[in-house]
């Protein structure tokens, strides 16, 4: 019994994926989650209370994504701005291929129509991000000039329009073609040269490579 609902469960959650991804919080009624799904809207309520729940529920899943993807991919690259840049290419993958974390990057977007239950948007993103910077001040590769934490801000907050930008038309509708495009401008303010030099290499790979 409850792996039935477990999986129940997880079936809401891609359902509403989906449909947030395409409607929005707003644009979205629980009937359109449960529509073709063979989902009563009493067993989506056992789950999720109020759309509001769905909701944050939905952006949870995806929320810690930088910092579980730093976790998995740190053994690959122990160097911080090779590591940051693989992370930025990794998930604007995931915004070509995977709804969910589309989804749960537009109801952080739209936290404002929502309610408090959906967490705060993007802290834990910037928090990954400043660390990430931090360390590479440490190995030397990062300008004395910048500062991590504003740094990391701007950096996620690119990432989080990119979506909107996609969706708005922009061309070309490649996400790690705009990451790559986004490192190219961003490495001759952020790090060294002799690092800068190395960066535009790896660029070049695709990624993963």
């Amino acid at each position: 019994m409850q792996d039935r609902a477990s999986r129940t469960r997880e079936v809401i959650l891609r359902a509403a994926a989906t449909v947030f991804d395409d409607r929005g919080y707003v644009g979205t009624r629980l009937e359109d989650v449960v529509d073709g799904q063979g989902i009563s809207k009493g067993a989506l309520y056992f789950h999720f209370p109020s759309k509001e729940a769905l909701a944050a529920a939905v952006v949870r899943e995806h929320y810690d994504l930088w910092s579980e993807l730093t976790g998995r991919l740190r053994p690959e690259h122990p160097r911080a701005v090779r590591l940051l840049i693989e992370l930025s290419r990794r998930i604007a993958q995931m915004l070509l291929h995977q709804t969910g974390v589309r989804a749960g990057l537009r109801l952080m977007s739209e936290r404002n129509l929502i309610g408090p239950s959906v967490p705060r948007p993007f802290v834990s993103w910037v928090t990954a991000v400043e660390g990430l910077l931090t360390e590479a001040r440490e190995q030397g590769d990062l300008r004395p000039d910048v500062l991590p934490g504003p740094t990391a801000v701007v950096i996620v907050s690119a990432f989080a329009g990119l979506p909107q930008a996609l969706a708005a038309g922009a061309e070309p509708a490649d996400p790690v073609g705009w990451a790559t495009a986004l490192w190219r401008s961003l490495l001759p303010g952020l790090v060294t040269a002799p690092c800068a030099a190395e960066m535009y290499a790896v660029l070049e790979e695709p990624p993963g490579g």
